[in-house]
C-alpha cells in the first residue's frame, strides 16, 4: 500500500489521505483570518513595500500563494516533497513566483540567511515540536532587525476544554500545571497562556505587537461543573455570557524583532549546521 501511495504521488500526484489546506474549506477560512491579521501589521510596519517573506512549514501555500500576490518575494520551507508540489501548482495556477525547499527548518541556513527577512510566518507547526523554542529562535535570527515574525500557537485553554469533554477534569488540571507533554490525543504538544507567550517572545529578543485567536471553534463544557479551580479561571474568558465555549484552536502571536539585540542562538550541531534533514 505504501508503494502505490508513492508512485500515486509521484506519478498522478494524487493522494486521498492528504489534506491539501490550500483547498480545504475549514484550512481556507482559518487561512483567510491569519491573512487579515498578518497583512494588517505588514502594511502598518513597512506600509507598501515589497517585502522578503518566510513560510515556515508552508504546506501547500494557503499563506505563501496569496502573500504572493500580494506582490512580495515568497519563500517556503516544508518537510514534504508532495506538499511542496501542490504548493507550486497552486503558485503557478495564480501566476506568481515563489522559492520553494524541502527541509526541516531546524536546517533554515541552507537557504536563508541571518538577518535577511523582513517577515517570518510559521502556523500551526511549533506546537508539535519539543525544540519549539529554539526553532522560534531560530526564525527571529533569520529577521533583520524590526522584522516582523508571525507564528501560531495551541493555547493551553485548547487542550484544557478537550480534557473536560473527554470527562478528565484531572488531565484539563495537569494542562494548567505543565506547558508540554502526552496532550489529550497522546502525542508530544506544547501549550502557552497569553503571558507565557510573550515571556517566550521576550526570551527570543522580540516584543509582542499582538497575540490574536483564530478558528474559534465550540466546546461542550459547562463551567459551572467544574471543581477545578484553575481550570474554571483559565476557561472563564471564553465563556463570557454563559453560553457554550468557544474556544481558539490557536494563538497567532505577531511580533517585532528588537532593533538593539538578537535572539538567543540555538545550541547544537542540529541547528548549527547547513546538512540536509534525513
Amino acid at each position: 500500500m505504501k508503494l502505490i501511495r508513492k508512485l500515486r504521488r509521484a506519478v498522478l500526484r494524487q493522494d486521498p489521505s492528504f489534506c491539501d489546506m490550500h483547498e480545504d474549506a475549514h484550512a481556507r477560512e482559518a487561512a483567510q483570518e491569519y491573512l487579515g491579521h498578518i497583512r494588517r501589521h505588514l502594511r502598518a510596519r513597512f506600509g507598501d513595500k515589497r517585502l522578503d517573506i518566510l513560510d515556515a512549514g508552508c504546506q501547500a501555500g494557503r499563506l505563501l500563494t496569496p502573500l504572493a500576490e500580494d506582490g512580495h518575494r515568497l519563500i517556503g520551507v516544508d518537510t514534504s516533497g508532495f506538499a511542496l508540489r501542490r504548493a507550486a501548482h497552486h503558485a503557478k495556477e495564480r501566476g506568481v513566483p515563489v522559492r520553494l525547499h524541502r527541509g526541516n527548518i531546524a536546517r533554515l541556513r541552507r537557504w536563508v540567511g541571518p538577518a535577511s527577512l523582513d517577515a517570518v510566518i510559521c502556523a500551526e507547526v511549533l506546537y508539535l515540536h519539543r525544540d519549539h523554542e529554539a526553532l522560534l529562535a531560530l526564525l527571529v535570527q533569520s529577521l533583520k532587525p524590526g522584522g516582523l515574525v508571525c507564528v501560531s500557537h495551541r493555547p493551553a485553554a485548547f487542550y484544557a476544554a478537550a480534557a473536560l469533554e473527554r470527562g478528565d477534569e484531572a488531565l484539563a488540571a495537569q494542562m494548567c500545571e505543565r506547558a508540554e507533554g502526552p496532550s489529550p490525543d497522546g502525542d508530544y504538544h506544547n501549550w502557552q497562556t497569553e503571558p507565557q507567550l510573550r515571556a517566550l517572545y521576550e526570551r527570543c529578543g522580540c516584543s509582542v505587537l499582538s497575540c490574536d485567536a483564530v478558528d474559534r471553534q465550540e466546546r461542550a463544557v459547562a463551567l459551572r461543573d467544574v471543581r477545578e479551580a484553575r481550570v474554571a479561571a483559565l476557561l472563564r474568558p471564553y465563556q463570557p455570557d454563559g453560553s457554550r465555549l468557544r474556544i481558539p484552536a490557536y494563538l497567532l502571536v505577531i511580533a517585532q524583532r528588537a532593533s538593539w539585540a538578537s535572539a538567543h542562538a540555538p545550541r547544537g550541531p542540529e541547528f548549527a549546521t547547513g546538512e540536509p534533514h534525513a
